[in-house]
């Protein structure tokens, strides 16, 4: 399989119900991560789209947390009714402007 022209990183970092800090997996992360990869699948994009799960991307109280490469676009408070946009956007070489994230520092 040659490089994928777009990859898709996804946080599904899980820090347990018991942490004071949240977490992407627990504010559906991982299901976002599936409804991707099933579009991914959907419209034939598989030798070229690779949608990856992720551990911490150092955005919690941001999240769901996304990064789309190439192009470094960083997106804050995904959810899984974002999906078709998100991917539409990446697709089309642009960040999604309503989840970017904002400027500021990294935690």
């Amino acid at each position: 399989m040659p490089a994928p022209a777009l990859q898709i990183l996804i946080c599904t970092n899980d820090r347990g119900a018991d942490s004071p800090r949240p977490s992407c997996a627990r504010r559906c992360g991982v299901e976002l991560h599936r409804r991707l990869k099933d579009l991914v699948r959907e419209r034939g994009l598989k030798a070229s789209v690779l949608v990856t799960r992720t551990g911490c991307l150092h955005h919690c109280s941001r999240g769901t947390t996304v990064a789309v490469w190439p192009g470094n676009a960083w997106h804050g408070g995904v959810e899984v009714a974002d999906a078709e946009e998100l991917l539409d956007a990446a697709l089309a070489g642009r960040p999604l402007d309503r989840r970017r994230m904002p400027a500021g520092p990294w935690e």
